[in-house]
């Protein structure tokens, strides 16, 4: 019995060992596909986290005040404490609130950019006003006129000029060096110190006609309105903070455009005449200009080296202005 005993557990134990090998066959297959299919899903799983974690980093950057959010190349929103900026390619839309109140606004290009763009131009100093006196010079430049001119002696004091030009054009050679041009309007009273005013005679020449014995002239003078382009070369010395020292020199022309003379007087009240004339004035007329300021503000000075009355008609006179000007820049 012990004999059989042993040999029918040892069938058994055969029996186990091959039930072993066969589960072990059909297991190792099982197990290689679920590995490869555990593997490639977690493979997967962190190619997408990894994915998901760079387009975050993509497309959202925080600091203390701003939050930007980037969606591919060509979109950005961008908010600050009381604005919105959404940019879509070269386009910005800025939404501004205040209080209550909200405010949209379209720009073509950014707005840094053309900041950036626009600093980098060079920008000349010549558009805007300009307030000043005027009189004029003899042949030689001097103050003093022929005593058989003396009727064309002037109050300085009360000679003034006022100009205006439109928004200038520069064409900057380099940053801080170029050549700015603008169109203006020249408006000239030159207040007459004597009792008198001015005429023309037969032949055109320069004359002054004898007021009545009786009439005292409280205001006389003569006014005359030109047409201006100055052209000008500008140097720009930096000083601080991107704020420059401007110096201008160069030439202008003039055409003119109409000439009176003005007389106030009183007699059975106050009375006025005005004479509609071109009293012989040169058309055209040139000369040279200069300037020196900081930023927007100037002191100016122009000198016509044309004659300022036609040739013959009366003394050879050299019509000067100096004063202060406001330019304005966009």
């Amino acid at each position: 019995m012990i004999p059989a005993v042993g040999q029918e557990n040892q069938d058994k134990l055969k029996e186990l060992e091959q039930l072993e090998e066969q589960a072990s066959k059909a297991t190792v297959p099982d197990t290689i596909v679920l590995d490869e299919e555990y593997d490639t899903q977690r493979e997967s799983t962190t190619v997408e986290t990894a994915d998901r974690r760079e387009q975050e980093a993509e497309f959202e950057d925080y600091d203390d005040n701003t939050s930007t959010v980037r969606i591919g190349k060509n979109i950005t929103i961008e908010e600050k404490e009381d604005s919105v900026i959404v940019k879509v390619g070269s386009k910005e839309i800025v939404i501004n609130e205040d209080g209550n109140d909200t405010s949209v606004d379209f720009y073509n290009e950014d707005k840094e950019l053309r900041e950036e763009r626009r600093s980098r131009q060079f920008r000349g100093h010549l558009g805007g006003m300009e307030l000043g006196f005027n009189s004029y010079l003899n042949e030689d430049y001097a103050s003093e006129l022929d005593p058989a001119y003396s009727f064309l002696n002037l109050n300085t004091s009360k000679s003034t000029c006022f100009n205006i030009y439109s928004p200038n054009v520069s064409l900057g050679i380099t940053k801080r060096f170029g050549i700015v041009s603008a169109i203006g309007f020249n408006f000239n009273n030159y207040r007459f110190d004597g009792n008198n005013t001015i005429a023309t005679d037969a032949n055109g020449n320069i004359i002054n006609p004898d007021p009545a014995e009786t009439l005292n002239y409280e205001k006389s003078k003569l006014a005359t309105i030109y047409a201006v382009l100055p052209v000008v070369l500008e140097a720009q010395i930096p000083v601080s903070r991107g704020s420059a020292i401007n110096i201008g020199a160069g030439v202008i022309g003039a055409v003119k455009l109409n000439s009176h003379t003005k007389v106030v007087y009183y007699e059975d009240g106050r009375q006025k005449e005005k004479n509609n004339d071109d009293f012989s004035l040169n058309l055209l007329r040139y000369g040279v200009t200069a300037r020196l300021g900081y930023e927007m503000f100037q002191v100016y000075g122009t000198c016509y080296l044309s004659e300022m009355f036609e040739k013959g008609k009366a003394p050879v006179l050299h019509p000067f202005e100096i004063g202060i000007a406001l330019t304005i820049n966009d």
